[in-house]
């Protein structure tokens, strides 16, 4: 699938594949957007309609995630670095605490809160080509961005480098086999619609080019060589009240509700987080 802005690149048919040896799915062949091309995908209405009820939950797990990050974060003066700042949200969580905060993206997507803040130092650029110092941070958060590139593993590393040791990052990235994305996948086939991958959505909104599963999201963490410091398998429920009533979004979401129930019991919910520490 792919949108009208996605559509003006493509230049090659692509498939959703997964390693047997890793078990994380990519799209093959390497997609080869160019920077601008990707920053005219998160410019073309990224961030769209939003509920009340999806921005009151979407403030409590930055509440939730910052009080992890207050309870595991080294005393004393933080650094803080936000990776894939998207609107800016958790900006100024750190803001509120205090922290020296700073953010990469590849586009500027910042509310005016964020965009205006003079405490919050902002880098156009992706986290590699950054520049950042060594050793430097004591908490980085990467929430919902490790399954838009398509490097992970060298965003892991840089994230490694730039750390200050004991520095924590906090990791946000889907399940791709909850069980949310088995029923879809069954939809598809009821449909006549096989060729279609439920994993992946490199081409239409939210652009999702690498998935991980619980097996590979462990394989590249210990690749990095970071340590594992919590992690949680979860899912938002009633996720339909996320979408504007009577749309068509609306009513799929609202009829996938008892699956979500059924996700978290058998422990296959749609989310994973983490915190990784540097040693």
């Amino acid at each position: 699938m792919s949108n009208p802005t996605s559509e003006k690149f493509l230049r090659y048919d692509f498939n959703v594949v997964q390693c047997k040896a890793c078990q994380t799915f990519y799209v093959d062949p390497l997609i080869d957007f160019t920077p601008d091309e990707w920053k005219q995908l998160y410019n073309s209405g990224y961030f769209g309609y939003n509920t009340e009820w999806l921005i009151n939950q979407r403030e409590k797990d930055l509440q939730h995630r910052f009080s992890l990050l207050d309870k595991m974060k080294s005393g004393g003066d933080v650094n803080f670095l936000d990776i894939g700042c998207g609107e800016g949200n958790a900006l100024m969580h750190a803001v509120k605490r205090n922290w020296n905060a700073t953010a990469v993206d590849i586009t500027d997507l910042r509310k005016p809160a964020a965009k205006n803040n003079p405490a919050i130092k902002f880098i156009e650029s992706d986290l590699p080509g950054a520049g950042l110092a060594a050793d430097t941070y004591n908490v980085a958060y990467l929430d919902s961005v490790l399954e838009h590139v398509l490097n992970p593993l060298e965003y892991l590393n840089e994230i490694k480098r730039i750390l200050a040791p004991g520095g924590i990052v906090y990791i946000g990235i889907p399940n791709e086999d909850s069980l949310l994305n088995t029923a879809r996948k069954l939809a598809f086939l009821l449909k006549g619609r096989s060729g279609y991958s439920v994993k992946l959505r490199p081409f239409d909104a939210p652009y999702h080019v690498v998935g991980f599963n619980n097996s590979s999201a462990n394989n590249i963490i210990r690749k990095a060589g970071l340590k594992k410091v919590y992690f949680r398998n979860f899912g938002r429920k009633f996720d339909f009240l996320g979408f504007k009533p009577g749309t068509f979004e609306y009513f799929q979401a609202l009829a996938m509700l008892p699956v979500e129930f059924l996700g978290w019991a058998f422990r296959k919910d749609n989310y994973f987080e983490m915190i990784l520490r540097k040693e």
